[in-house]
């Protein structure tokens, strides 16, 4: 169905050539360029489908493809299944597009023979070359190729022969024929037959003006086309000089301004035009006749690869396995299996073949419910579930460099000496004492006696410095005293090589206690061994009753927010409380 795809491309590209001339050029009176854009419209239109900008297109990353076709793995069987055929909605497209080329081909055919026909008439030379026949009871005039037809009834006249001697000389004819075929095989698009009409039309206006300039004036030619109006039109084949449909635009056209040299302009748009449908062709529509490639992608690539001292792609080592399998469904449909083992990720992907030989693609990855369930329904087909790739067990470890076995020596022992007699043991031995002699050293090493080691100590606080420098030069504003001011302050500060920079406050409590706490903070001169980033550090402040040291605001709440600050950021440094004592209590 490739050829369809192509024709109905063809056939949209066609359209939009139309609506650029109905849009920009239809009113010009340069009329040799509209027939000329016309025609090479329908040229373009089905040149640009099979022509492609590889360049355009995303660079495809080389991969090499490894076919394994194991004896015992895979056996395609081949079935001899007997397929009903049944009559598809592609089909009586394909069967309707058919009979129209049929119809529209006799059509023309017909009207070539009456033509044809006609010309079998004793005809006079006019010019020397050109062929005038007279068609007995008939009242009309029209010219085909160098054949110029006029009834007897006619009332002969030097401008209508010098009319149809411009379509003559002009080879009118051909385009008419030119465009019989294209409509032909796009019979089926309405705005080929616009299009047609469009190209008549533009060949009255020339022959109009060039008939026109040979007379006193437009208007008395005008005149002259305003009495012979009411003749009959000759084949449609042909250039009839009575159109009673084109009379108004003929003259309108005639009497009308002419167009300047600056609206020739106008007729740069086709390459705009052109270059759309070119990047179209080769983006928008995913096709297999794009058969000519203006920049080949390979050609981009292996420029690139050379400017920056890269091998090409076939050279580049890529480790991608492919496997394929070509069988057919339980429902008759023919289908290819492609497995794909990229970074250790297997994906499938199956192209299917409908009875009318077009073919569609899924993918296991990318494919939706509605998509699995109409593969395993319309065509029998389900994606495997499990690895068609076998796993390789890991390499054995490497022995360790230098390494010896120690050598074994068998070493046979004596065997054990043989129990005493007990008969022979009649009495016990005597018992002497004797006097304690010190024990001498063993002649060999004294075994070690393994002894407890206590577990290391903690690690110490890195930041226990900056805590007690703190807790240390942290003076209770007087005033936050008097008004019965604590709470906790939040500063935040970078640590760049050991040392505090940029402290700010994130949350504060008055503004004497604010400045006080950061004050000491960027203070602090001492070096901290942790490593450089952004750290928190609290520091609560609270008034405590100089009698009985209680106090007078418990920050066990603010410990407690703490304690989760510091569980949500890991750089939140531990809390640092300095105590001031209650004006009120103090004075008792």
């Amino acid at each position: 169905m490739n050829w369809l795809y192509y024709l109905l491309e063809a056939n949209l590209y066609l359209c939009v050539f139309y609506a650029g001339y109905c849009l920009f050029l239809n009113k010009e009176t340069h009329y040799t360029l509209n027939r000329i854009y016309l025609l090479l419209s329908c040229v373009v239109s089905f040149v640009l489908p099979v022509v492609q900008i590889g360049w355009l297109k995303p660079v495809e990353t080389a991969t090499k493809t490894i076919v394994i076709i194991p004896q015992t793995a895979y056996q395609t069987t081949v079935q001899k299944l007997t397929v009903r055929q049944t009559l598809t909605f592609n089909d009586i497209w394909v069967y309707a597009y058919i009979l129209g080329i049929i119809v529209l081909t006799t059509v023309l055919f017909i009207r070539l023979y009456q033509l044809v026909k006609l010309t079998k008439v004793a005809k006079t030379l006019v010019d020397g070359k050109y062929k005038l026949i007279n068609i007995e009871g008939s009242n009309t005039a029209f010219s085909f190729f160098n054949y110029l037809f006029i009834g007897t009834k006619t009332q002969v006249n030097n401008i209508i022969i010098r009319h149809e001697l411009v379509h003559i000389r002009q080879k009118h004819s051909v385009d008419i024929v030119f465009l019989e075929l294209i409509k032909i095989i796009n019979w089926f698009n309405p705005l080929v037959y616009l299009l047609q009409i469009s190209l008549k039309t533009i060949h009255e206006y020339i022959a109009d003006e060039q008939t026109a300039a040979q007379e006193s004036d437009a208007f008395s030619y005008s005149s002259f086309l305003v009495s012979n109006a009411y003749g009959l039109n000759g084949s449609p084949l042909a250039h009839s000089f009575f159109n009673y449909n084109l009379l108004k635009k003929r003259i309108i056209m005639l009497n009308q301004k002419r167009s300047g040299k600056l609206a020739r302009l106008k007729y740069l748009v086709a390459v705009p035009i052109c270059a759309g449908l070119l990047c179209a062709s080769t983006l928008v529509f995913s096709k297999t006749y794009g058969f000519f490639d203006l920049m080949p992608q390979q050609e981009i690539v292996n420029k690139k690869l050379a400017n920056t001292h890269i091998a090409p792609a076939d050279t580049v080592k890529v480790d991608p396995v492919r496997i394929k399998k070509a069988d057919v469904t339980s429902k008759g449909f023919k289908y290819e299996e492609t497995g794909y083992l990229v970074n250790k990720k297997t994906d499938f992907r199956v192209i299917i073949t409908e009875k009318n030989g077009e073919q569609k693609e899924y993918y296991k990855s990318k494919a939706t419910p509605e998509e699995l369930a109409t593969l395993k329904t319309k065509y029998g087909y389900t994606f495997p579930k499990m690895l068609i790739y076998p796993k390789l067990p890991p390499p054995p470890p490497a022995p360790p460099a230098n390494s010896k076995k120690p050598k074994v020596i068998d070493v046979k022992l004596p065997p054990p000496p043989p129990p005493a007699n007990p008969e022979k043991i009649k009495k016990a031995p005597k018992v002497v004492e004797v006097t304690p002699v010190t024990p001498a050293a063993p002649a060999g090493p004294v075994p070690a006696v393994t002894e407890r080691v206590p577990p290391p100590p903690p690690p110490a606080d890195p930041f226990q410095n900056l805590y007690s420098y703190v807790a240390k030069h942290v003076r209770y504003p007087s005033k936050a005293r008097l008004n019965h001011i604590s709470g906790r302050v939040i500063l935040t500060f970078s640590i760049d090589n050991g040392k505090i920079n940029n402290v700010n406050i994130i949350r504060g409590v008055d503004q004497e206690i604010d400045n006080e706490v950061q004050r000491v903070v960027n203070d602090f001169d001492g070096n901290l061994s942790v490593k450089s980033g952004y750290y928190n550090i609290p520091v609560t402040l609270s008034l405590v009753d100089a009698q009985d040291k209680k106090y007078a605001y418990t920050p066990a709440k603010l410990y407690a927010q703490a304690n989760t600050s510091a569980a949500k950021l890991s750089t939140t440094l531990r809390e640092v409380v300095v105590l001031g004592y209650d004006p009120l209590t103090d004075n008792k």
